[in-house]
């Protein structure tokens, strides 16, 4: 819902793609055209949303009865399609329509109370709360579905604040649409105030606004804000309330105001929340917008969700010793093969991902039990794992190191990016319930099974090198997606439940935080130096043998191990001094081996 935000604003309303939740086909074709009174009605376009929850089945008849009200309400002149989306809920629904079709409003119905009890219920709640773009939600009175047309007043409640900005600004645009007479007043519970308070208030709230002489100005003095509000109030009174993005939205939400005017008001309410500041610039706003849009957060019931499942999988139940090891067996067997595809396979049944997931959620919620019980998880299948190993190199007749366990043993910048990328993967499926996690379990997997066992391989055949490598790729890959899985899920919206944010789990959360990223950060400095002067040393043996191929170069410590392949056969002294060369180059003594490969063609 864009309007104009200059130092005098013109109130009108100029929203191109509104969506509108349809469920009931009695109230939906009111819904359309309230959301078309809202539009611009030379480019505005009406999308009528339809969520089918996933695994049940779609009401045949209901999406029948809802496509005959967008007929007929293309037939009134309304440019409305009817879109239909799957989802795990319908909140998710409407939030991945909002970004998927670039809405900038959405207006929400909810049925009237009854018993004078107000309950927005899960669906209002949720994307009131995560709502990437402007909100508008409209309740009408249960037995009164009056036609908005025959709206008399629009009375706004006005206080001088930001919130009472946004219903005055949405007042009068709605009192021009509706030709109605709009009514700005201030309820004055305090008898020893003068009657000039309430109208300053009145004023601050307004004096954004161009041509507001068409407006009545009411002080009304009573003991109680809504009875005085309501005094005022008839079944052709339309109540606007605004809520800014500053107020609090869970005192919109819960407040006592808010909540006993929709229960006890006779007329249509609509309350009305910004997804952008009202002093923001239009370019601040469109960056705001396009950066909430490009944030998927949960809604609150979602979020419970994950929290829900990362307490369940943090618990090393059966399945999960039984699967991993399986996946240890396959892993080893996969290594000392030097076979890939059994690798993947083991990839396919690990189960590390889980207890990673729910450390990460714990990390973030600040549960020190969630994390106890994770880490305890991963320990166990740790053990598992290089038991495992030990035991397949041990009594298998073979000890030669293979390609694949080499790779392992060698950690470089690139693996520390396929950690991140794992446990980014592994957070956004856990928190998505349409992505499939075993997806997100195989990437996590291929970080961490095929290393831990290379470990215990490395072991048994008393490589310590090998093991030594295997586990420091191990230690980083396990750092990498527990820090990636937390920053996901705080981007997605997770925080500490207000029963476990106390300051000694917080500064406890903090501290392990830390311990996590010490070696992460070590890491990456050391891989980073490691590589520079690989390549360092390569393009210096490039230089040195210009009339051959440098294959490959490993540096281990001081040790530079090379195999070169060229047409003429080299000496001592070359080797010499390419060492030479190479230890100017890095500024350190090193120790060259070459493996020379001489071509010969007939």
């Amino acid at each position: 819902m864009t309007l104009n935000n200059s130092s005098q604003e013109t109130p009108t309303i100029q929203s191109r793609r509104i969506l509108v939740p349809v469920a009931n086909p009695v109230t939906a074709p009111g819904l359309i055209r309230m959301a078309w009174k809202l539009a611009d009605q030379e480019h505005g376009r009406i999308l009528a949303l339809f969520v089918t929850v996933t695994g049940t089945e779609p009401n045949e008849t209901t999406f029948e009865a809802l496509t005959r009200a967008v007929d007929e309400a293309c037939d009134q002149g309304i440019n409305v399609d009817l879109v239909s989306h799957t989802a795990p809920s319908v909140a998710r629904g409407v939030l991945d329509a909002v970004l998927e079709h670039g809405v900038s409003l959405i207006v929400l119905g909810f049925q009237a109370p009854t018993k004078g009890k107000i309950e927005l219920g899960p669906v209002v709640e949720s994307v009131a709360r995560t709502s990437p773009c402007d909100l508008v939600v409209f309740r009408n009175p249960q037995h009164a579905h009056i036609d908005l047309d025959q709206i008399e007043h629009v009375i706004m409640p006005l206080d001088g604040s930001d919130n009472s900005k946004v219903a005055a600004r949405l007042g009068l645009a709605l009192a021009d649409v509706y030709n109605a007479q709009p009514m700005a007043m201030y309820v004055l519970t305090d008898p020893d105030l003068p009657n000039w308070f309430g109208l300053a208030r009145i004023e601050a709230s307004l004096n954004h606004l161009k041509d507001t002489r068409q407006v009545q100005r009411q002080v009304i003095r009573a003991s109680d804000i809504v009875r005085g509000i309501l005094t005022r109030c008839d079944a052709n009174d339309m109540v606007v309330l605004g809520f800014s993005e500053r107020s609090s939205l869970d005192h919109w939400i819960f407040g006592n105001v808010a909540q006993r005017i929709l229960a006890q008001a006779p007329g249509p309410v609509i309350i009305t929340k910004r997804a952008s500041r009202e002093d923001a610039s239009l370019t601040e706003r469109i960056r705001q917008r396009w950066l909430a849009r490009l944030s998927p957060t949960m809604t609150p019931s979602e979020q419970t969700a994950v929290v829900r499942q990362a307490n369940e999988l943090s618990l090393p139940g059966i399945n999960f010793i039984v699967l991993m090891f399986i996946s240890s067996l396959l892993a080893s067997f996969g290594l000392l093969q030097n076979s890939a595809a059994v690798i993947i396979g083991a990839m396919l049944v690990a189960p590390l991902m889980s207890p990673l997931m729910s450390f990460s959620v714990g990390l973030l919620q600040s549960n020190l039990r969630l994390m106890r019980t994770a880490l305890f998880t991963v320990l166990t299948g740790v053990l598992i794992g290089l038991v495992v190993a030990i035991v397949i190199g041990a009594i298998m007749p073979l000890d030669a190191i293979t390609s694949e366990m080499h790779a392992r043993g060698q950690p470089s910048l690139l693996d520390m990016g396929v950690a991140l990328a794992s446990g980014f993967a592994g957070a956004y499926a856990m928190a998505r319930k349409d992505i499939p996690s075993a997806l997100a379990g195989v990437a996590i997997a291929a970080a961490l099974v095929p290393p831990l066992c290379t470990i215990g391989l490395g072991i048994a055949f008393a490589e310590i090198s090998l093991a030594s490598g295997a586990a420091l790729l191990f230690t980083t890959n396990i750092v990498s997606i527990s820090l990636a899985g937390a920053l996901v899920f705080a981007w997605l919206g997770i925080r500490p439940n207000r029963e476990n944010r106390t300051r000694r789990q917080l500064a406890i959360a903090l501290i392990v935080l830390g311990i996590l990223a010490l070696p992460l950060g070590s890491t990456f400095v050391e891989v980073v130096r490691t590589g520079r002067d690989t390549n360092a040393a390569r393009h210096t043996l490039e230089r040195e043998f210009d009339d051959a191929d440098v294959i490959d170069v490993a540096l281990d410590g001081d040790t530079v191990t090379a195999t070169v392949r060229g047409p003429n056969p080299i000496a001592r002294a070359d080797v010499l001094a390419a060492e030479n060369a190479i230890e100017d180059k890095l500024g350190r003594d090193i120790n060259l081996e070459i493996t020379y490969w001489q071509s010969i063609t007939p």
